[in-house]
């Protein structure tokens, strides 16, 4: 009866030591699932009318927290598009976690939305912002140029609340980015 219990728990350790790594490999590499406070503003992500804001830890009493789903391959890749939501470390606070829309990509020029100057976005930078102006974002995080580095993820799907659960919608606004041309390279034949 002793060897019988032994080589169950050896086994079932086996187990463990296979899936651990796998589970670590894909929520690492491949796909994982981060909150986003649903106290904080949102831009309009999923099925409805809404908008995804802040990444917290741990949401503010009382308030419901959302749940997404982060596709880890666009980084590695370098394939974010315009008007994805992304999921990236604050620029301002290193500490902090957010989510925001991609509005432009390095090489483009994109008219601001609080004073309509036209900035062209330095090489290995992204532009950034929440839908509206206004809605509780930090004046120094909404739109600006931040570098590709600080982006950790894609926002691909809402899966808590089970009403706003579904995919996000790649969404640009017209007439705000005058989007790269690929250059001629010069010393080309």
């Amino acid at each position: 009866a002793w060897g019988a219990g032994r080589g169950d728990m050896l086994r079932r350790a086996a187990n463990v030591a296979f899936t651990v790594p796998v589970f670590i490999t894909i929520n690492d590499c491949i796909v994982s699932v981060a909150r986003a406070d649903a106290s904080e503003p949102r831009e309009n992500i999923g099925g409805g009318p809404r908008e995804t804001g802040e990444a917290s830890s741990s949401p503010s009493p009382g308030t419901s927290a959302r749940l997404v789903l982060l596709d880890r391959v666009t980084p590695r890749t370098f394939s974010f598009a315009r008007g994805d939501v992304v999921y990236l470390r604050s620029p301002s606070n290193q500490d902090r976690w957010v989510t925001r829309r991609l509005v432009a990509l390095e090489g483009d020029w994109v008219t601001r939305a609080a004073d309509d100057d036209v900035t062209k976005v330095p090489r290995g930078h992204c532009w950034i912002e929440s839908v509206e102006a206004g809605t509780g974002v930090e004046a120094d995080e909404d739109g600006r140029a931040v570098p590709l580095a600080l982006l950790d993820a894609r926002v691909s799907h809402v899966l808590w609340p089970p009403s706003e659960v579904g995919a996000v919608r790649r969404e640009t606004r017209p007439g705000r980015v005058l989007m790269r041309t690929t250059e001629v390279d010069p010393s080309a034949p």
